[in-house]
Formats: C-alpha cells, structure tokens, sequence
C-alpha cells in the first residue's frame, strides 16, 4: 500500500492519497509538485500564538523488510533521522507543499486569496473610480476608491507581505492608476479608523488590534 500525506511542520495532518500500485501513487505525487499557489501561508496560530509553518508532503510505502528511507538533510546539510512519526512506513518521496492563504475582506462573504483581491477588489471599479488608493493600518490592508475595502492580515509582518504583492503586481502590469502610500503614520490612523468605521461598519477595537486570527 502507498499514501500521501500532508505534513505541518513535520507532524501529519492529512492523507491525501491512498494507492495500491505504486505507479499510481508516483504519478499523484508528481501532480503535486505543479500546484499553484499565489500566496503561500506563512504562519498559523498554534496555541493562541502565531508561529512559523511549513507544509511538506510524503511518499510513503507500507514498510517491509529490507526498505529503506530516501536520505533526507537539513538546509545545512545535516542529515536527518526519524523525519516521520510513524515507522510502519517508508519515504520514498518528499517535497515542500505551499497552502493558500485565505483573507477576510469587508464586503465578501467568504476569505479571499490574493488572486481574488486582485481581480475582485484592487481592479474591481478601477476605470469608474479613475483611482484607488492602498495602505495599510495596523494588520490591515486598506483598497479606496469609489468604495473602500479592509483586507485583515494574521499581523503587521503579513499586511507588509500583501501590500508589496499588490504593488509589484501593480508594477509589473502598468497600472498606474493605484497609488501605494504604505503605512499610515501614526498621527494620522484617527482619522483613517473613523473612515474605515463609517464606511465598512467595523468596529473600533478591532481596528485598533495589529493582530488577528
């Protein structure tokens, strides 16, 4: 028997696959290496505290006698020993895995990923409304135009990656008609947490937080 398996940060939280020959499973395993991701998550909240994840996923065979794992090393070269928990089974493959991150962002009724921010929220309107602005407050991305959109991060280090995925892409496509003006100085967040507040209906203690699950 082969499985796949997603592991966080070396423990296993998932099989995705099960096979029974193992050209299947191979075949499964290479599909996954050519998953796109536009924003890979970065950090989870473990414990009521964030902290760095790393997803990998694993070619495993149903351990029998004279098998043996694929030899795997750290990023210094070091080998490493006992990588899976579960020794019933053999490695014969590893490779990292990147998940979405999703976002909450006032006026949708789901989290959106960043393609979805671009298409449906940063370009959404653009000609109507000539230009749009983009900052950030605190853990928040803040998109205004002819309307204005909040897009929550996990904390200031993650609004900081967003914001400079939309500006390069905003580069790369030429579009000059939305202006980054990055972090919004702390004498002036007052009156960007009455805008935000009396146009997206968020209140007040969650706008002060630089933080967010």
């Amino acid at each position: 028997m082969y499985q796949i398996v997603l592991t966080e940060n070396r423990k296993k939280i998932k099989v995705l696959h099960t096979y029974t020959r193992e050209h299947d499973a191979l075949y499964r395993f290479e599909r996954i290496k050519n998953k796109e991701v536009f924003f890979p998550k970065k950090v989870i909240y473990r414990d009521k505290k964030l902290v760095e994840v790393k997803y990998e996923v694993l070619l495993l065979k149903r351990k029998e006698e004279g098998d043996k794992d694929i030899v795997i090393r750290d990023e210094y070269g070091r080998l490493m020993e006992d990588y899976y928990e579960d020794k019933g089974w053999t490695i014969l493959g590893k490779l990292d895995y990147y998940e979405e991150e999703q976002f909450s962002v006032t006026g949708a009724n789901r989290k959106l990923n960043l393609k979805e921010i671009i298409d449906h929220v940063l370009l959404s309107h653009l000609e109507e409304s000539k230009s749009k602005q983009v900052v950030i407050v605190n853990n928040k991305i803040v998109i205004e135009g002819l309307t204005l959109n909040m897009v929550t991060c996990k904390n200031k280090d993650e609004s900081i990656r967003l914001y400079n995925e939309l500006r390069v892409h905003c580069f790369e496509n030429k579009l000059q008609n939305i202006l980054f003006f990055g972090t919004v100085d702390k004498k002036d967040r007052k009156s960007w947490y009455k805008k935000i507040h009396e146009r997206t209906g968020v209140g007040y203690n969650r706008l002060y937080r630089s933080s967010s699950r």
